[in-house]
């Protein structure tokens, strides 16, 4: 992870816990039982979108051994180009600030083969206001997973990115 990104997520997680306590939820994890022990362990890591959003985030997961839950989320860190390609609209329209950070809340986490499957519980996109759907793919190798995500508007419309996680940071 960059620097850059680095702070910006630690910007955003500590103006998460000025909101309160952190609670980690509980992710319901499946597969085979070798699989999830290659999951074993404190995750951490960033993603970034693929679009003109900007947006970047936080991936935080742990799973300890013979568990079939784990715990983790993500943390959203909205972009400053809401409108992506398409012109802003007139400056009255223009919201104020660029955006609060977001706790995204993962749904489920498959492992099988070496690859991880999940996805997250829908949650209002501040790129199109709308409800969104995030799945995401990754493979594991070592202490180092990588993937992609996909996020699924309710108007069809979809948009991707990658993120990557390391065990033990």
């Amino acid at each position: 992870m960059k620097t850059s990104s680095r702070s910006r997520a630690l910007a955003g997680l500590l103006a998460l816990a000025a909101c309160g306590p952190v609670t980690w939820n509980p992710v319901p994890v499946s597969g085979p039982a070798a699989d999830l022990a290659a999951l074993v362990g404190e995750w951490s890591g960033d993603y970034v979108t693929d679009s003109a959003t900007g947006r970047t985030g936080q991936i935080w997961f742990r799973l300890e051994a013979g568990r079939d839950s784990a715990y983790g989320d993500v943390v959203m860190i909205p972009g400053t180009n809401r409108w992506g390609p398409t012109a802003p609209p007139p400056a009255q329209e223009l919201p104020i600030g660029p955006g609060a950070p977001q706790v995204l809340t993962i749904r489920f986490v498959r492992s099988a083969g070496g690859t991880v499957t999940g996805r997250l519980d829908p949650y209002t996109d501040p790129f199109c206001d709308c409800t969104v759907r995030t799945s995401f793919t990754g493979r594991i190798e070592g202490d180092v997973v990588q993937g992609s995500f996909t996020i699924r508007e309710e108007r069809g419309a979809t948009r991707g990115g990658r993120w990557s996680a390391r065990r033990g940071n």
